[in-house]
């Protein structure tokens, strides 16, 4: 009788038992890929606030490149040209980063300060007094006679002084030097950064000692100004990856039915697990593949601007008006150039994080047919005329911003794929959908590229001669999609025709 009783007990107890194991080993294997996945997670996110912090840099370096150019080689003083460039209502202002803008010249074998705006902090100086009596701009000074040509830079605590020479002929003939005093801290806490950074879900400081627990330091290196940051978890880091109670998984490890559960809940959760890894992963990948793009399209029209910038700070007085003007032309074109390329990141990236709302209103889409079509005419200097075959009005409800940015993106691939002189056919009619239709006479698009044209910085084989970065197609196709319409594309060898229908 007793034997009778004690038998369920042992069954159970080596049921237990023999659950148990699996039951720990899951938990293990639990632990080890959560702390991997934790680990590559903040590998990759502070790779991602790495190369924002550069971006952030070089558009300060840019902006500070642009201004001492507009400064150099002009026959009034630099401190007034340099009141007048930021002088308020001025389109040039001061970088909300930029603690401390100063001018210094050679007087009398010392280097005055002559002019100075300060937006915070403590000053560089008094007007008038020497630069090299503070060991701080000393050493910068020093370092910029030896390397003229270059921008240098030293990191004290949460800033970052820069300084570069304002040249007359050369750089090693100075007129004078500009000083930048940059709020570090106001460069971690960048608007850029707010995918990451903003949530709290990763901190990013200027490096000072020591390093926390949790942190990682990496050296920031962008027009030639190089400084610290670190990178840590911040609060909400561990909430993008919550861990399974490993109490109730060992609570619930007492009967076979309730083990599958808890081992059903876990291979769920692992799985969960895996694809939310998975979306940060292709979210990094992403990121990467657009800082490798962006600074791969950012290559040519930078050259073009440094080139043509050296150009006329070296020989300005040498050269022919003509050629001055050809130059600043160039620089006008790249920096427009520039300027798209980033609109349409921008406009990409709000997309994306569904930061781009849908506001329709009473629009005449045949009048803005019309003037799209001048406005790419103008801005392609009427390389191909384009040919409005629309009603005289046709008002609707539509949002104009996700209309424009969809026909102009057309627009502009077509003009720019079609031979020089060839009109492209723009035709908007309206029966029971609105329509538009776009039709170049390009080389066209092969049949094996066409399943890809809507991937970003995808280019089709017909491209590769043709300047882009391989977002236009995809932010129209989204945009058509924002507007409750579906855009298709047909090509062969006489051209390319686009359709968006809503």
């Amino acid at each position: 009788m007793k034997r009778m009783l004690h038998s369920p007990w042992l069954v159970a107890s080596v049921v237990l038992v023999i659950a148990a194991l699996p039951v720990i080993a899951a938990l293990s294997a639990y632990r080890e890929q959560a702390r991997r996945a934790e680990a590559l997670l903040f590998e990759r996110s502070a790779e991602v606030v790495k190369g924002q912090v550069r971006l952030v840099t070089g558009r300060q370096m840019g902006w500070l490149n642009t201004l001492r150019t507009r400064v150099s080689n002009r026959s009034e003083a630099p401190e007034k040209l340099l009141n007048e460039l930021l002088s308020p209502g001025s389109w040039i202002t001061l970088p909300e980063n930029c603690r401390v803008l100063a001018y210094g010249a050679i007087e009398g074998g010392q280097v005055a300060l002559r002019w100075q705006r300060v937006k915070s902090g403590p000053p560089l100086g008094a007007i008038g007094s020497d630069l090299f009596t503070s060991p701080e701009t000393a050493q910068l000074l020093s370092m910029v006679r030896a390397k003229p040509a270059q921008v240098q830079s030293v990191q004290r605590g949460k800033d970052l002084l820069t300084i570069m020479v304002v040249g007359e002929a050369s750089p090693r003939q100075p007129r004078g030097w500009m000083i930048a005093a940059w709020d570090l801290d106001a460069m971690c806490a960048d608007p850029q950064l707010r995918l990451v950074v903003s949530d709290h879900t990763l901190t990013a400081r200027p490096f000072e000692e020591p390093l926390r627990p949790t942190e990682s330091v990496f050296e920031i290196g962008e027009g030639d100004a190089r400084w610290r940051v670190a990178v840590g978890k911040g609060a909400e880091f561990n909430a993008l990856f919550p861990r399974v109670s490993e109490s109730a998984i060992m609570l619930t490890g007492g009967g076979c039915a309730l083990l599958l559960a808890i081992l059903a809940g876990f291979a769920m959760r692992a799985a969960g697990l895996r694809a939310a890894l998975a979306s940060q992963c292709e979210l990094v990948r992403m990121k990467d593949h657009l800082l490798h793009s962006v600074s791969h399209e950012f290559r040519t029209p930078l050259s073009v601007i440094l080139s043509s910038a050296d150009l006329l700070e070296s020989y300005a007085e040498r050269l022919a008006p003509k050629r001055r003007a050809e130059a600043f032309g160039q620089i006008r074109d790249a920096t427009s150039r520039m300027n798209d390329m980033i609109g349409q990141v921008l406009l990409l990236s709000r997309i994306e994080a569904s930061r781009l709302p849908v506001e329709a209103r009473a629009l005449d889409v045949a009048a803005l047919a019309r003037e799209l079509a001048r406005e790419i005419e103008t801005a392609t200097q009427l390389r191909c005329p384009v040919q409005v075959t629309a009603p005289a009005t046709l008002n609707v409800t539509i949002d104009p911003t996700l209309l424009r940015a969809v026909i102009g993106n057309l627009l502009s691939n077509a003009v720019k794929f079609s031979p020089v002189g060839q009109p492209v056919e723009f035709t908007v009619h309206h029966d029971s959908t609105l329509c538009f239709v776009i039709r170049d006479q390009g080389p066209g698009i092969a049949a094996e590229d066409l399943t890809h044209m809507r991937e970003p910085y995808f280019r089709a084989a017909s491209a590769e001669e043709i300047p882009g970065n391989g977002l236009g197609l995809t932010i129209a196709d989204k945009c058509a999609t924002l507007l409750g319409g579906t855009l298709s594309i047909t090509s062969d060898t006489a051209g390319t025709t686009a359709t968006l229908t809503i």
